[in-house]
């Protein structure tokens, strides 16, 4: 089974200091080594985390570029990261939900994870933001506690 990870969940994995430091690793460490789940992640959620993590205006200690690219290869090419990269019917699945559920442009990026974990064959997805993949039926979301 793969679970779609979302930025957030890499970001407070990662960082020491987030607010949901713990209940991400703890969420990542269960599906990982108890329900045997291999993680889903996208080039753009990697990117995204590396645009957070070393953003001094959001965390007082952030990571130096160099430790945000050395974590971000190493999230990359680890044995429990399943690599989905975006297919070429994921533009169009992405405009077809923005124009289909009348999304506005805060909502384009979301989208196209959504719809890059579809294409995939995804069904799950670790997010602190719910609401951001409200609409999405063929997503069930993975909450952090």
């Amino acid at each position: 089974m793969i679970l779609g990870i979302d930025t957030d969940v890499l970001v407070n994995w990662a960082m020491a200091g987030a607010p949901h430091h713990r209940a991400a690793r703890r969420l990542i460490e269960t599906e990982v080594r108890e329900r045997k789940s291999r993680l889903g992640i996208t080039p753009q959620v990697l990117f995204e985390f590396v645009h957070v993590s070393t953003d001094p205006r959001r965390f007082e200690n952030p990571l130096p570029m160099d430790r945000a690219i050395d974590l971000t290869r190493t999230i990359w090419d680890a044995e429990e990261t399943v690599r989905l990269v975006p297919g070429p019917t994921v533009v169009h699945r992405a405009l077809d939900l923005i124009a289909g559920l009348r999304l506005g442009r805060k909502r384009i990026l979301d989208t196209v994870l959504a719809a890059t974990l579809e294409g995939a064959g995804v069904r799950r997805l670790a997010t602190l933001n719910e609401r951001d993949f409200d609409g999405f039926a063929f997503l069930e979301i993975v909450p952090i506690h």
